[in-house]
């Protein structure tokens, strides 16, 4: 029986590895798009496809953050605050994902990009914001969960300490920056430059979790 749960366990954390792995992959596009689109080289558009490919890695986060606390409430460990602070934060990922993408896909169409990507800009930001505490929460139940102590328990601690800061501070950057581009202060660059930082956040964490998931499978 617990050579079946550690197999279930294992396939769930490589299926959790494989969503940040593709998160990174998601949030470094849109790095790449958004340094493009300062140089001057179809701004809006690239704007417009940045937009789509971080509501995609919003999504992927979602889908990881569920699986986690999934294989957590099959194992009764749902009777704690941390539980509802993950199931929040998944929900809030995946709607500000979902937002993103549709907000994404009408600028494209050519329908006010000058305001949907910034408004898009704005819903990352309050997504990263609301998120900001999701990691740490469900770190620390799986740490409780697979008995982690010590050295390593530090270490995922302050990783997702760490992680939480960075998508607070990309949250509030890009919040700001949505604002003052719908309002018309230099709209392409500071929404680039917003696009910019939430892709950096979201690259950030794909890479840190997927070393989290990593350890966590070895540990």
């Amino acid at each position: 029986m617990n050579g079946e749960r550690g197999t279930v366990q294992t396939s769930k954390l490589a299926v959790g590895s494989g969503n940040t792995v593709a998160e990174a992959i998601v949030g470094l596009g849109a790095l790449a798009l958004a340094i493009i689109g300062l140089a001057n080289i179809y701004p809006w558009l690239l704007a417009s496809i940045a937009t789509i490919a971080l509501g995609a890695a919003f999504v992927f986060e979602a889908g990881d953050v569920g699986r986690r606390f999934s294989s957590l409430v099959t194992e009764e460990q749902t009777v704690r605050s941390g539980s509802w602070s993950a199931w929040g934060g998944m929900t809030v990922g995946f709607l500000g994902g979902c937002a993103g993408i549709a907000l994404g896909v009408l600028s494209i169409l050519g329908i006010v990009p000058h305001t949907l990507v910034p408004a898009a800009v704005i819903v990352y930001g309050a997504a990263l914001v609301m998120d900001s505490g999701t990691k740490s929460s469900l770190s620390e139940m799986e740490n409780e969960h697979f008995g982690v102590r010590g050295v390593p328990q530090e270490i995922a601690r302050e990783s997702a300490s760490t992680l939480s800061g960075i998508q607070m501070l990309a949250g509030l950057g890009a919040i700001t920056l949505g604002i003052l581009a719908i309002i018309k202060i230099v709209p392409e660059t500071l929404t680039l430059v917003g696009l910019l930082a939430v892709g950096a956040a979201v690259l950030m964490a794909g890479s840190l979790v997927s070393r989290y998931v990593s350890f966590r499978r070895s540990y």
